[in-house]
């Protein structure tokens, strides 16, 4: 089975009527396969901060796509400026397949709050400019890999959110 939390995920979540009254879908952050969506459905039930992250990103003009990717260039997760034109910037978060189920939810959020900061910066329309954003905000953690005090702190908030439900 690719994904091994997918069926601890499914036996988790309420049945198919409650959970379309719980998850408002949000036209800025889309899945790219169902395991995703029920990830990110996930998520939008159990977390508060997950829904102020996209109520967040819904107010900019970025579209994220977020995956579950086996690649061996994103060893556990990565948000990615991919392409911008007038009026839209296209971002992908990848999270790796191998990652544990307890930590899904909270690595997600923190890839989101990667997103925020890319997309509350109308200049950030290249790599060049989040390399930038990322100098200013963050720390290199490699050639292309930086770290914010703001991701992991949501990264934290999550973990406790979610272990006191």
């Amino acid at each position: 089975m690719p994904f091994p939390w997918l069926l601890t995920l499914a036996l988790l979540m309420p049945p198919s009527a409650d959970r379309a009254a719980a998850v408002v879908p949000s036209p800025h952050v889309r899945a790219v396969s169902v395991p995703t969506r029920m990830l990110i459905d996930d998520a939008v039930r159990r977390s508060v901060v997950v829904r102020e992250l996209l109520a967040r990103l819904g107010c900019t003009d970025a579209i994220v796509y977020v995956e579950i990717t086996a690649s061996p260039q994103i060893p556990r997760a990565r948000t990615k400026l991919v392409a911008s034109v007038p009026g839209a910037r296209f971002l992908r978060i990848g999270i790796n397949a191998s990652i544990a189920f307890p930590d899904l939810v909270p690595l997600l959020a923190h890839e989101l709050q990667h997103a925020v900061e890319i997309a509350g910066r109308d200049e950030v329309r290249d790599e060049a400019a989040v390399r930038r954003l990322y100098h200013q905000i963050g720390r290199a953690g490699g050639v292309d890999s930086f770290e914010t005090d703001a991701a992991l702190a949501v990264e934290l908030s999550v973990r406790i959110e979610l272990r006191h439900r």
